[in-house]
């Protein structure tokens, strides 16, 4: 199974086209294996898609985490000013 292929795949779309394009082509064909390369092709690209998601997303989360400790960190250290 592959993700819905409606979605945006900006770095996939000649994938998505070659399997639609296969699928197509080759209505009976493609029961029989005929689209395996494309497939192939497509889940590869969209296994790459995922890596390269996932860390951007890590990266996001470190940055958000970084901002939200050291905003933290200001706010103690206001209210321990406040309190002397």
């Amino acid at each position: 199974m592959h993700p819905p292929l409606k979605r945006p795949h900006p770095d996939c779309q000649s994938y998505i086209a070659a399997f639609r394009l296969c699928h197509a082509t080759n209505p009976t064909m493609k029961f029989f294996g005929y689209c395996n390369d494309a497939k192939v092709a497509l889940d590869k690209c969209f296994k790459e898609e995922k890596v390269r998601v996932r860390r951007e997303n890590g990266e996001r989360g470190r940055r958000g985490m970084d901002n939200w400790e050291s905003e933290w960190s200001e706010i103690k250290k206001e209210l321990r000013d406040s309190e002397l």
